[in-house]
């Protein structure tokens, strides 16, 4: 019987120098159904050749060049790929790996192997992040965990990156990632869980999120001052209020409101650590913390938020400065 097909989709945007390792780390799968997607946004260094010399070497991958249009673009593209191909999107599966990152070969076997073992739509791994081309230790199998779509909403441990986790294909069937945006994974992972019976959580480190200078995500913390996206992530919070206030379940209101204080907490902190002249003015004139205690008033009635966390929400409410401090102790963004 022919396993069911994992399609892995791949933006590519001038990473010459990392794609190699990030490609040949899903060549060397012990999962043999694989199928990779390469999508080529408009690269201008060596990346466009190195995506057509592996997919002229390997069956399994295809590449697809299109004209620069961002990384949600890129996916788009990729996902639409994924489905003009598969024959039977509620039996396939997806994941998402970007270019610069790399995965252990047990990735897909293992969370392939979890799914299906517990009859799940997702299933998130553990992650290493760094700047080291290979794991740091080998893979150990971790203890399982398996919930509905609601206790995941209203729990801590699903991660918003689309990237670490094996979906049922059919899951993004009539569902795009937003252009022109950044945080772009905000604006869809939500909608995305709701939709799923039962989600799957391991601690096994299979992907690694590699950390480059020059990177998106390095660059808004550092350079969120004169960023015109800097409040991506509030407009696509506020669009989750709008989805869950729709389908009439106020504990996931409360939950988004408590997810929008917990941003401002780790923005305000990652913001103290620069340079004055480098901070963002929301910082400087008060704004960020008007909007927590907005917020604040109204996800303290969220009944499920540990003692400990609540502890903290109330410090940073009384003195946002004593965030930058634990921060110190006790890193705040993993």
């Amino acid at each position: 019987m022919l396993k069911n097909k994992i399609y892995a989709v791949v933006p590519v945007y001038n990473v010459e120098k990392y794609l190699k390792r990030c490609v040949d780390s899903l060549i060397n799968q012990i999962y043999s159904n694989l199928k990779i997607i390469l999508v080529d946004d408009g690269s201008t260094d060596k990346s466009p050749e190195i995506c057509d010399f592996y997919a002229e070497k390997f069956e399994n991958i295809t590449v697809i060049h299109k004209p620069n249009g961002g990384l949600s673009d890129a996916r788009n593209a990729g996902l639409e790929a994924c489905f003009s191909e598969s024959l039977n999107p509620c039996e396939d599966w997806l994941t998402f790996v970007d270019s610069d990152d790399f995965l252990s070969k047990n990735f897909a076997c293992r969370l392939i192997d979890i799914c299906e073992k517990n009859c799940c739509d997702i299933v998130q791994c553990g992650y290493e992040k760094g700047d080291k081309d290979e794991f740091s230790s080998f893979d150990r199998s971790g203890k399982i965990t398996v919930c509905d779509s609601k206790t995941t909403l209203l729990g801590y441990r699903m991660k918003s990156q689309c990237c670490a986790k094996l979906y049922r294909l059919s899951l993004f069937e009539n569902e795009k990632f937003r252009t022109g945006v950044l945080n772009e994974d905000e604006f869809i992972t939500y909608r995305i869980i709701y939709k799923c019976k039962k989600i799957a959580f391991t601690d096994e480190k299979l992907y690694y999120y590699f950390q480059r200078q020059g990177s998106i995500m390095n660059h808004i913390a550092n350079k969120l001052k004169n960023s015109s996206h800097k409040n991506d992530w509030l407009y696509a919070y506020m669009e989750r209020i709008e989805f869950f206030s729709d389908k009439e379940d106020n504990e996931l209101v409360l939950k988004t409101y408590e997810k929008i204080c917990t941003d401002i907490i780790l923005r305000y902190t990652e913001q103290m650590s620069l340079e004055k002249s480098e901070r963002d003015n929301a910082v400087i004139n008060g704004e960020y913390l008007r909007t927590y205690r907005y917020f604040y008033k109204k996800m303290m009635n969220l009944k499920t938020i540990p003692f400990f966390r609540k502890m903290i929400y109330i410090a940073f409410n009384i003195c946002p400065f004593s965030a930058f401090i634990i921060s110190r102790i006790r890193p705040l963004r993993t």
